[in-house]
């Protein structure tokens, strides 16, 4: 029997998660603490893509398109905006118009998404073993 590594990037995207609760707890600069907790949202998904290609290329395409909506919809274009305004409240940076705060609103219903298309892969592999 295969191992389904789907519940594996499962997992990884739930510890992120906790991971970020702990950094804002912890990390009292909150540009900072943003600021790391964004390299894990940019990073997570490179490492699930890069193995999955890997390991069975595109073949999960469903699951390519929930990760890489996150990463190139929210991840990358809200760390960006942190680093290159580096001292800038959030609340008042926009990215091609969409306010700050929005388009982060927006990326905790698009982390739900990939978590959502990684569960549906998930359960589709473990019915596909059976």
């Amino acid at each position: 029997m295969r191992r389904n590594v789907y519940l594996g990037y499962l997992l990884a995207e739930l510890i992120v998660i906790i991971a970020v609760m702990f950094i804002f707890k912890f990390i009292p600069d909150r540009q900072v603490a943003a600021t790391i907790a964004g390299c894990l949202f940019v990073g997570l998904p490179v490492v699930m893509m890069a193995l999955e290609i890997r390991r069975k290329g595109f073949e999960e395409t469903v699951w390519f398109v929930g990760v890489l909506q996150f990463w190139t919809l929210f991840a990358l274009p809200i760390l960006g905006l942190r680093i290159f305004n580096w001292g800038v409240p959030f609340d008042q940076l926009a990215f091609i118009g969409i306010p700050g705060p929005v388009l982060h609103l927006y990326s905790s219903k698009s982390y739900l998404v990939m978590m959502f298309a990684t569960a549906w892969a998930w359960w589709r592999n473990s019915r596909a073993q059976k």
